[in-house]
């Protein structure tokens, strides 16, 4: 017995921080070499309507330098969006969502936080494929990744 605990006491913040599989999006914007999603372990991940969102994207290597960057969020099932939006006082990433803040300098690394108190959302009970990126100057990408989820009611 108490060599099951001693294992799961060691590896319980490697499970607590473990890496969510993800994929780059169509435009081949820059991805982080690592995404963890609350909870998340690689393509198991339940995000739960009305209960805080915490991501974090680590070395992300911008492409650009850009003084602005904001963050949008789109959610799509079966490929169609759902009609998710990111709520306003998280789209300044620049304030909220940038380690460091901005500008963003081109060919550095930057990690990525996005924490959200309460997410808003729908409880579809569906797979959801979630799409987060950062925009800069003009329009410009400074990351995307996509990880597919599943979002269900809060108990």
């Amino acid at each position: 017995m108490s060599k099951f605990v001693l294992v799961a006491a060691a590896l319980l913040p490697a499970m607590i921080l473990a890496n969510v599989n993800f994929r780059q999006c169509p435009n081949r914007a820059p991805v982080p070499t690592a995404l963890t999603v609350n909870d998340c372990i690689g393509d198991s991940c339940i995000l739960i309507a009305r209960q805080p969102l915490y991501a974090v994207a680590s070395g992300v290597l911008s492409r650009y330098t850009s003084k602005t960057a904001t963050t949008r969020v789109v959610s799509r099932f079966l490929g169609l969006d759902t009609g998710y939006r990111l709520p306003r006082e998280y789209t300044d990433a620049c304030k909220g969502g940038i380690s460091g803040g901005c500008p963003v300098y081109l060919g550095e690394t930057y990690n990525f936080t996005l924490a959200i108190d309460d997410l808003v959302v729908p409880d579809l009970n569906i797979p959801v494929e979630v799409e987060v990126s950062v925009r800069g100057d003009k329009g410009v990408v400074l990351g995307c990744v996509r990880f597919k989820a599943k979002v269900v009611k809060s108990d």
